[in-house]
Parts: C-alpha cells; structure tokens; sequence
C-alpha cells in the first residue's frame, strides 16, 4: 500500500477525492462493527488512545477499551473486499461518531 498526498495540482486536475463517510452510531452498533472487522475484515493496524496510552494495540484491546468507556479514540485500517479502508472510532455519550474513508 502507498499513501498518497493530494495536491494543490491534483484539484486544479480533477482528480478525484477520496470517499469519506461519517456516522453517529450507538454504543451496541460499535461493538458489533468490532465483531464484523474481526470476522470479516484483513485489519492491517489499531491505533488506541486512552487518557494513560497511545499506542499500537490488537482489536480485541481496542473493543474492550471502547467497552469499558476507556477509550478517547481508535482508528482502524483494514482491508475489506480488496479495498483498504480506515475507520476512526471516537466515542461519545450517546452515540460515537465512525468517520471512514477508502484509502487509495
């Protein structure tokens, strides 16, 4: 996987922007898109912040620090259906916000 910038170039260009989707999604929802991730997803990399860490953790760290309301924010990169996606978890009372986005 290569990460590229978008330039200045690329708008004056047409090239096209990547696809981002943001939802508000309840408590039971998140621990659910956990659950299909592990099951159904190829997760590349977890990123957990937490008032004492920020650190590269495992899903199931990730999930259980979402579920004791541990955690500040978890962004997720996975590939699913040979595309690469990264979803940034940043939970809230009462619903999280999901922001994801199909990394090219």
């Amino acid at each position: 996987m290569t990460t590229k910038k978008l330039r200045l170039e690329d708008l004056e260009n047409n090239v096209p922007l990547p696809e981002i989707l943001q939802a508000e999604w309840a408590k039971d929802q998140v621990l659910q898109l956990f659950t299909d991730l592990a099951e159904g997803a190829h997760v590349q990399h977890v990123q957990l912040k937490t008032a004492a860490t920020d650190a590269t953790v495992t899903l199931a760290t990730a999930k259980a620090a979402f579920a004791a309301d541990e955690a500040y924010a978890i962004q997720v990169r996975y590939v699913f259906e040979d595309e690469m996606w990264c979803d940034t978890i940043m939970p809230g009372n009462p619903t999280t916000r999901i922001i994801r986005n199909r990394v090219s």
